[in-house]
């Protein structure tokens, strides 16, 4: 009943703030630099269309403009900053109907500078962000330099680009989510890995052609690697990139001069739909400790498929995604321990649950008001391990996309996930409410 009341109220107070509209802007250096409104090459942002998904492609540069002198440089063009605060309220019950502790949070979530953002001489471009969130450094989120070569308007162009960089860059369904929460498929991890396909930011290598007749865009990528860490405070394992300073490897696990790598391919069949195909292999230590005779070397591939079609042009958007996951270890005798959520006791983990994992998701997103306001629902469903039975997870969410001005947005999510709870009957479930304010200057 509690979490019902503050879902009442915190919704209630994100609608009296849908009542300011005004016209809304594109990232505001980009917004400076070419004065063009978020329609240009966004369908609701952060989600591209294919106008925005070239322009990034091409270095932050309209693909017809490859190799041409740039103009005075002006340092107003290569910066932009971001705050987002944000309410948190969180219930649940266990498969045994006792309450899970709730909680309701508002929290300062994350401040971000985007400095040496943008193109620079006739071919290059370069993307820094940094982050940080109370109580911890910066993070690097994209940290890299792009260069492109070719001639757009006869064929297509070459773009290779090195440093620290997202996962993957992509469109409709493999894009940026209309809402806070990523699909299951990319931020849960599978039984005995930490790994999982968004947010782990590596040191790589990349270099990719695009082909403007068709809209095909093929990238490979050669990357440093991920390191394993447990989290006490989180109460979880999670993996972080090797990207150089405090997230280096373990000397004495496998795997220290391991390069992981990935193929994505990003194919538009209209100006707004089209699918991707992202595939992505690496080494991760599985084990213990860190002495070397307790780890084992866990060899994984993820293969993620995904698709978006506007059934109604510039209005309704179905999206699905699909995930098949494989991990094999060198040594199956080895066991890892699992850190247990909230401050619980610990799981061991035996090598024999390691193995095959995947998961999908279908989604709706309608446009009210173009690149202003939009409304999304999603299915969700994500098996981490299928050697383990009962331990499915599935999840219900909605999620509102309101852009009230130039440099305000509004984001609020309502998730009922549910787990089954293994040999025990019933499932473990969550509902959480998650609204976001982000400004960005």
């Amino acid at each position: 009943m509690k979490f019902k009341l503050r879902v009442s109220a915190t919704l209630a107070l994100c609608s009296m703030l849908l009542f300011a509209a005004t016209n809304s802007n594109a990232m505001p250096n980009f917004a400076r630099k070419y004065n063009k409104s978020c329609a240009m090459c966004h369908t609701e942002v952060p989600k591209l269309n294919r106008t925005g998904f070239e322009f990034r492609l091409a270095g932050y540069r309209f693909p017809e403009e490859i190799g041409q002198a740039e103009g005075e440089l002006k340092m107003s063009d290569f910066f932009a900053a971001r705050i987002q605060m944000q309410e948190n309220v969180t219930s649940g019950t266990n498969a045994n109907g006792s309450a899970v502790t709730s909680s309701n949070q508002m929290t300062f979530y994350e401040g971000t500078l985007y400095p040496l953002t943008g193109s620079w001489g006739s071919n290059f471009a370069s993307l820094v962000e940094l982050s940080m969130a109370p109580g911890g450094g910066f993070e690097v989120e994209n940290a890299y330099v792009r260069g492109v070569w070719g001639d757009a308007t006869t064929g297509g162009f070459f773009s290779g680009k090195i440093g620290v960089m997202h996962p993957q860059e992509g469109f409709g369904a493999s894009d940026r989510p209309l809402g806070n929460n990523r699909p299951l498929i990319q931020k849960q991890p599978s039984t005995g890995n930490p790994f999982y396909l968004w947010n782990i930011d590596e040191m790589a290598a990349e270099v990719g052609y695009y082909w403007p007749q068709t809209g095909t865009n093929l990238s490979a990528r050669i990357s440093n690697g991920v390191i394993w860490k447990g989290d006490p405070t989180s109460g979880t394992d999670h993996a972080d990139p090797a990207q150089g300073g405090a997230l280096m490897k373990n000397p004495n696990a496998p795997g220290l001069n391991h390069k992981n790598w990935q193929i994505v391919l990003n194919q538009y069949v209209t100006n707004d739909s089209g699918f991707s195909v992202y595939y992505y292999s690496g080494l991760i230590p599985f084990g213990d400790s860190n002495v070397a005779q307790t780890y084992t070397e866990n060899t994984f591939s993820r293969l993620a498929l995904y698709g978006n079609w506007y059934v109604i042009p510039k209005k309704l958007n179905l999206l699905t995604g699909f995930l098949s996951a494989k991990d094999t270890l060198a040594d199956p005798t080895v066991t890892g321990t699992i850190l247990g959520a909230n401050g619980g006791a610990n799981t061991t983990v035996s090598g024999s649950k390691v193995g095959s994992s995947g998961g999908y998701f279908l989604e709706a997103n309608y446009e009210v008001i173009d690149n202003q306001l939009a409304f999304g629902t999603r299915y969700d469903v994500f098996d981490p391990s299928k050697n383990i039975d009962h331990n499915t997870q599935k999840a219900i969410s909605a999620s509102v996309n309101y852009k009230p001005l130039t440099n305000v947005q509004l984001i609020g999510d309502l998730v009922h996930k549910t787990t089954e709870a293994g040999a025990t009957p019933g499932n473990n479930t969550s509902n959480q409410l998650l609204a976001r304010a982000i400004f960005i200057f």
